[in-house]
């Protein structure tokens, strides 16, 4: 891929004046800094998309998660639910309770 790719940018009139004002006050080319805000705006569409795709994961992961405890809570006969928590009221080797 090369290092630039030429894009073609066609503005509305009043945002064109805005951004050769703009630019003229920083010393900047309009080119330049149309470059620089195309930059900025495709990194932060990036970064937005990245944070979706994330939290679609997270979201699915919550999902497998709530599953995994309701299958878990579901009644059933051979599953002794007493075992399956490390924290029993016991205080699992059956002494007694564990804050005691």
């Amino acid at each position: 891929m090369p290092d630039e790719v030429k894009l073609t940018v066609t503005l509305a009139a009043p945002l064109a004046l805005r951004l050769s004002a703009a630019a003229a006050e920083r010393g900047w080319s309009v080119e330049s800094l149309a470059a620089e805000c195309v930059a900025q705006a495709l990194e932060v569409a990036i970064r937005h998309r990245v944070l979706i795709e994330r939290m679609e994961q997270v979201d699915a992961a919550l999902l497998d998660m709530a599953q995994a405890v309701g299958e878990l809570g579901a009644p059933s006969g051979g599953i002794d639910l007493t075992k399956v928590c490390r924290f029993r009221a016991d205080g699992g080797d059956g002494t007694g309770d564990p804050a005691a």
